[in-house]
């Protein structure tokens, strides 16, 4: 499904977009607008020419020259994966920000993918198409004290340790904090004053 893009204002000062032929450059764009949430889209030749340029008869034998240009700028790499041929766009996580994005549903180039001798290994997933730092897990190490609270202090008051507790049974992941726990400590103190 054909989606809107952005072409950030140095697009055309970039060093691979002026190494690259201007329907190269204009292929480029066009691959930005067919491909899914995660820069990949299929590469079969025909069925690309297709979808970038209907009804234009010559695209078909002129595309895979503007794929080899961009392909030789590291904009985009073929590869391929149960013999079927797939492009993906390099840095695509970096130029376009994507809210809510789809899961691709296309595989990601193959880690140790060796266009030459089409061998694979069973890992997938880019050294580019990892999460970025603040989207990945935290070891445990790193996790702040309150958030590793033991249950046995839950419905007590830490800063206040004299204060009432809340009920046994209430039980709570917020960590002490948040609109319920403090509506649930003034119904109780309310009750207790009678």
């Amino acid at each position: 499904m054909a989606r809107a893009r952005t072409i950030k204002p140095h697009f055309m000062r970039s060093r691979s977009m002026r190494a690259v032929s201007g329907m190269a450059r204009l292929t480029f764009i066009q691959l930005w607008l067919i491909a899914d949430d995660a820069g990949r889209l299929t590469a079969s030749p025909l069925s690309l020419a297709r979808r970038l340029y209907p009804g234009d008869a010559e695209a078909a034998g002129l595309l895979p020259g503007w794929l080899d240009e961009l392909e030789r700028q590291h904009c985009i790499e073929r590869y391929t994966v149960d013999r079927l041929d797939y492009l993906r766009i390099v840095n695509w996580r970096r130029h376009q920000k994507i809210y809510h994005p789809t899961p691709s549903r296309l595989p990601a180039r193959p880690v140790g993918f060796q266009k030459e001798s089409e061998e694979l290994q069973e890992t997938f997933v880019s050294k580019s198409e990892k999460p970025s730092s603040d989207k990945a897990l935290s070891p445990a190490a790193q996790i702040p004290e309150q958030f590793t609270t033991p249950p046995e202090t839950l419905g007590k008051n830490p800063g206040n340790p004299g204060a009432p507790a809340l009920s046994p049974t209430f039980t709570s992941d917020s960590g002490g904090e948040g609109f319920f726990r403090r509506a649930a400590a003034f119904a109780q103190r309310a009750l207790a004053r009678g």
